[in-house]
């Protein structure tokens, strides 16, 4: 097995990308779903790997694991919830409401910067139909997940973009939910975490590593905030997601540690839950 930094994104992409596809029906103009960063970085546009995979030749060789496909051990699990009739109060933002309450250039905090043509949002499409079924998912899959992916469920549209703070990149996925739902998200994605505290998963040499996933609350940021971290024994990409509720919304942050460290997304999420609880409608 390689410990190079080797990106494995392809995983993720199709994952985000078929769940984006599910909420618009179709590619929005300026959809650009360039992969997500838990399965070891982003691919440039031109689809090869990052800049920030490859910026550091002295850094600790870490590898990302790889998915697998084989059968999980709890995958039977039943759904928390299930599927039902469109829930009532008010309509929750649509993904062009969303997109605006998004950090830009001018207002990331220092040390942070966009990634050009990363922004994609689910534009007026609307999906009323909860489908809470993240507990069918093994644990596997939980090696290619995203913000993006765990925030399905109840979500009705989501805007995302993606970060570098120069050495790590970053996604951001905010996602809107009728009233009530945004808490059974996070329940949801409490329990999925504790359904796969431990599993064993597969690098790309079919050797098993084992996995084990923490979800630890966060006081002070939003209403309620989770911080979920997937880490593989040995020389593999550590995974985190940061998911912080700020009434009926979810902002989601993503890092990995394909390069030497953890990018802070705590400290990216405090002025960007903020500036949505002060502005959003």
């Amino acid at each position: 097995m390689s410990t190079s930094r080797i990106p494995v994104a392809a995983g993720a992409v199709a994952v985000a990308a078929a769940a984006v596809a599910a909420l618009t029906g179709c590619a929005s103009n300026n959809m650009d779903l360039s992969g997500s960063l838990w399965a070891g970085g982003s691919p440039t546009a031109s689809g090869g790997p990052s800049s920030a995979a490859s910026a550091s030749p002295t850094a600790a060789p870490i590898s990302p694991t790889a998915p697998t496909a084989s059968a999980p051990t709890a995958s039977a699990s039943p759904v928390l919830g299930s599927p039902s009739a469109t829930p009532s109060g008010p309509k929750p933002l649509s993904g062009r409401q969303l997109k605006p309450l998004l950090p830009t250039s001018a207002t990331l905090p220092a040390g942070w910067t966009m990634k050009d043509s990363t922004e994609s949002d689910t534009g007026d499409a609307f999906e009323d139909e909860p489908d809470p079924t993240l507990l069918n998912n093994p644990c596997t899959w939980l090696s290619t997940a995203s913000g993006g992916t765990l925030g399905l469920g109840y979500q009705t549209a989501h805007a995302m973009e993606m970060v570098s703070d120069g050495d790590n990149e970053s996604r951001i996925d905010l996602g809107s939910y009728f009233p009530g739902t945004a808490t059974k998200q996070l329940d949801l994605i409490r329990s999925y975490a504790d359904k796969c505290r431990t599993y064993t998963g597969q690098d790309w040499d079919k050797k098993p590593v084992p996995h084990t996933v923490t979800v630890t609350p966060v006081p002070g940021l939003g209403d309620e905030a989770i911080d979920l971290v997937n880490t593989p024994k040995g020389p593999y990409a550590t995974q985190e997601v940061l998911a912080v509720r700020i009434g009926d919304k979810i902002l989601f942050l993503d890092g990995d540690n394909i390069v030497d460290r953890l990018p802070h997304i705590k400290d990216l999420a405090a002025p960007i839950a903020k500036h949505i609880k002060e502005v959003a409608p």
